[in-house]
């Protein structure tokens, strides 16, 4: 719940005075106001132009945010999917009046990838129950504490006020302190402002249409009318023109030199850079210098494990954490599933659920629903391999008949 005027203003004050103060990570700024080496001012907004750091972050907030979400609940039996749930609605059909799911997650996820934190403000039924979730922009919050406690302070937008750790969903990268995680823009400003820099070059040098510097060669002299006439033809020619020389004259080309061929070369170092940054395959930010078929497969799996599993845990024990009444909680499980993304190719794929069945560790009908297919009557039960013997079954065999 929002907190009385008087009191935040106590909380803000009482914490200013004795250092309590926690910033968010992206309150950071390097040196120099944010200019880095490289010479390439950075910031949330000038990052997303290195495309290295566009990419990365896109990539894992649309992947993350496809991702299907469900609740379950750990019964005597086994887990149960609860999808009347009011929390299943809000994460998986409407967190809030404006938005849709995928790009409430979207969001979200690009705030923890760009910023480091990601912050909704819980709206609450009177059943106790959630019954929105409204995003805040991480540059608009800050988190206060006192002793255990944790307060936000949301200073701009329509749900601008104090609250409570309880009406807040926080979700943070890696953190130092555990109450605000590091933001990888500003901690990494170095190696996105060489990204920067490339591109700046590498825009300056196309803007001169990629033509290469050169030299007019003779042996003799030119008089001032046949200078003036060789370089008008070679300005006819224009930048990929071929102009016509007399006189012996002869063109030779310098080429870029190689400070300036080593600059470009920086943009597949800042890509990787990037990839290193926020865990994306190179293989993903379309820099194929060293990719073939396998390892380029290897690499999306490695995404998934490391890039994208980490993160949906994040969220999911935020969400049972905050969402969720306090003796509901205990037993409740959110997951947003992963299977998906690991399942490879169709050959793959139909292999693996063959296998599976074949084995006897899933049921058809359980392969059925992986694939959004409705259940079929008698498909239910686990095959067993005809190699294989069921206990019960070998005790049967091993029962003589007529009782002989």
């Amino acid at each position: 719940m929002r907190l009385p005027a008087f009191i935040e203003k106590r909380l803000i004050d009482y914490a200013k005075t004795r250092g309590l103060l926690v910033m968010p990570a992206s309150s950071y700024i390097p040196r120099n106001g944010g200019m880095t080496a490289a010479g390439q001012m950075v910031d949330h907004d000038t990052a997303l132009t290195f495309t290295g750091a566009f990419a990365a972050i896109s990539i894992k907030a649309e992947n993350l945010a496809s991702l299907p979400k469900a609740v379950y609940e750990r019964t005597s039996t086994g887990k149960k999917e609860l999808t009347r749930h009011p929390v299943y609605s809000l994460i998986h059909h409407r967190p809030n009046s404006y938005m849709t799911d995928f790009v409430f997650w979207e969001y979200m996820e690009s705030c923890v990838a760009g910023w480091g934190n990601a912050y909704a403000v819980i709206e609450w039924a009177g059943n106790g129950f959630p019954k929105a979730l409204h995003p805040v922009h991480p540059g608009s919050v800050m988190v206060m504490t006192r002793g255990y406690d944790v307060v936000y302070k949301v200073t701009e937008g329509k749900n601008a006020g104090t609250y409570l750790a309880d009406d807040i969903l926080h979700v943070k990268l890696f953190s130092k302190d555990g109450i605000v995680g590091i933001d990888p823009v500003t901690y990494h400003a170095q190696s996105i402002g060489i990204g920067l820099a490339g591109q700046q070059f590498a825009a300056e040098y196309f803007n001169k249409k990629g033509a290469l510097r050169g030299v007019i060669e003779t042996d003799g002299e030119l008089s001032d009318a046949s200078y003036l006439r060789v370089a008008k033809r070679i300005a006819e020619a224009g930048d990929h023109g071929t102009p016509i020389l007399e006189h012996g004259l002869k063109y030779k080309t310098i080429g870029i030199s190689p400070d300036a061929a080593q600059a470009i070369q920086t943009r597949l170092f800042s890509i990787q850079d990037a990839s290193r940054i926020w865990k994306v395959p190179v293989s993903l930010l379309a820099e194929h210098t060293h990719s073939t078929f396998t390892n380029t497969e290897k690499q999306d799996i490695q995404f998934v494990k490391y890039g994208l599993r980490p993160e949906c845990k994040r969220f999911e024990t935020e969400i049972e954490r905050k969402l969720f009444p306090e003796g509901e909680a205990e037993h409740i499980d959110v997951k947003f599933d992963l299977k998906g993304l690991l399942r490879g190719d169709l050959a793959a794929q139909s292999d693996w659920y063959h296998k599976a069945v074949i084995d006897g560790w899933m049921s058809r009908n359980e392969v059925r629903e992986l694939e959004n297919l409705n259940p079929v009557d008698g498909l239910d039960e686990y095959l067993v391999p005809s190699n294989m013997t069921l206990p019960e079954l070998l005790g049967n065999l091993n029962t003589p008949k007529n009782g002989k």
